[in-house]
């Protein structure tokens, strides 16, 4: 049971990880309520898109981030061994060029490696610069740092362009660990590895996009024109951060400010321009998400404890 409420587990958040990147570069988001998006169907600059949103990153260091609102961004920055299918639950090569071959024990996986992939900063991509990556992400001590600490026990270069780890016990769902934003390739050039020693405002991977601007209300996204992949659709992304304030949001996507507004408006908004979707003016694109909304009542107080007034509260 334990094994099967782990893998349902990741299967979710695969599944959210899988859309942040179809999200962020083509306007599309996820989330039922909170979180339905809204996409403008005009641009005054059509090279770029920029996303409003009321979250703001607390870090974008890949081996400290644990929340959305850095992890949308790290996704589109770096690159992981594994991915998502857009849209799936799917897993299928990124950096890696095929999935893992597994001893008969269960406990060792051989990956072979992407070649021609390059960071940022120009540094080359290599086995030794995976092997970095993944000791920093378990070493640092970050938020998700139990992801792969409490499963890996070795992790080596055993090629140029392949890498081999070893871990605690068998465990079927390993390469969706692998596909964790955080567990990305960075530039060793870039970054050290120690307790504690973060870069929250800065990020040099091998990803789409590479990060040109970092300031406490937007953060700017330019194409990367060395990218190993196919190549994003417009020359960079603007996000702008309107922090806890979805009238600011909602405000700005109606002035055509930002083109597409996410994360989050409230329910009022968010029926306002579902309605007015229906004019042809934007998108308002929705799907299932993993955040949970809730609203507890006293029921011991007045007016809550009477049933008639809790029944109109939850119409």
């Amino acid at each position: 049971m334990k094994i099967s409420a782990f893998l349902k587990q990741w299967r979710k958040l695969g599944q959210l990880l899988a859309l942040v990147l179809l999200c962020f570069t083509l306007a599309v988001g996820c989330n039922r309520e909170q979180s339905s998006l809204q996409v403008q169907t005009t641009n005054n600059n059509r090279d770029r898109i920029t996303i409003g949103t009321t979250l703001q990153p607390r870090t974008l260091d890949p081996a400290d981030s644990y929340e959305l609102a850095g992890l949308m961004v790290i996704y589109n920055l770096g690159d992981t061994l594994y991915t998502y299918k857009v849209g799936t639950t799917d897993l299928e090569p990124k950096l890696a060029t095929a999935m893992p071959k597994v001893s008969e024990d269960g406990l060792t996986y051989t990956i072979p490696l992407r070649q021609g992939a390059i960071f940022h900063d120009g540094t080359p991509f290599n086995a030794e610069a995976m092997v970095f990556s993944l000791k920093r992400f378990i070493e640092n001590g970050g938020e998700p740092s139990f992801l792969l600490s409490d499963t890996i026990t070795g992790i080596e270069a055993t090629g140029e362009y392949e890498i081999t780890l070893k871990i605690k016990q068998p465990f079927a769902a390993f390469p969706s660990l692998l596909a964790y934003p955080g567990a990305c390739a960075i530039s060793p050039q870039a970054y050290e590895i120690g307790a504690g020693k973060f870069n929250p405002m800065k990020f040099v991977g091998t990803g789409p996009y590479k990060l040109v601007q970092y300031k406490s209300n937007s953060l700017r996204l330019e194409a990367f024109d060395r990218y190993w992949g196919e190549k994003p659709k417009n020359q960079g992304i603007d996000l702008q951060i309107y922090v806890g304030n979805p009238a600011n949001l909602y405000n700005a996507f109606r002035s055509g400010a930002v083109d597409v507004a996410y994360q989050s408006l409230v329910p009022q908004q968010i029926k306002k321009l579902q309605e007015g979707a229906t004019s042809g003016s934007w998108q308002a694109i929705e799907t299932l998400g993993s955040a949970v909304n809730f609203m507890a009542l006293n029921i011991n107080l007045e007016p809550t404890k009477q049933r008639v007034i809790r029944e109109q509260l939850l119409l």
